[in-house]
């Protein structure tokens, strides 16, 4: 995270997710695709059938962890740049779907380290890049 500006409009940069954790059920999905070719090349059914099970099952247990795990990944990635500009325990009000070719604005409210309650929001700059705007 970097920070650009002072306390009033601060652009904070969040790094994209990571997903080599979505490597391992892709590994398991191609091993089930060569089961499946293997077993119809031996007119085997049960490796066949077996081959297409473990593609099947790979192939929502990636399309699961991509969707979630992003997920959490941006939301703690939200939660320590917030941090690291002073406000303590942040929570989001919004989800983090493409609307009109970029992100919707997040809604937040946080503790500053003073203790005082405020309200914000973050913008979408492209590239990583959100514009946190507070208003008391």
């Amino acid at each position: 995270m970097t920070v650009t500006a002072e306390v009033a409009d601060v652009i904070i940069t969040i790094a994209p997710w990571n997903p080599w954790p979505v490597a391992i059920p892709v590994v398991a999905l191609l091993a089930g695709v060569v089961l499946s070719i293997i077993g119809t090349r031996r007119r085997s059914k049960p490796l066949r059938e077996l081959g297409f099970v473990i593609f099947l099952v790979s192939a929502l247990t990636a399309g699961a962890m991509a969707w979630v795990l992003s997920g959490i990944w941006d939301t703690q990635a939200r939660e320590q740049a917030l941090e690291e500009l002073g406000y303590v325990s942040p929570t989001f009000e919004a989800g983090m779907s493409v609307t009109g070719g970029g992100l919707p604005p997040i809604a937040f409210t946080a503790e500053r380290d003073d203790g005082l309650r405020v309200s914000g929001v973050l913008i979408d700059q492209g590239g990583g890049r959100w514009l946190v705007k507070v208003g008391d």
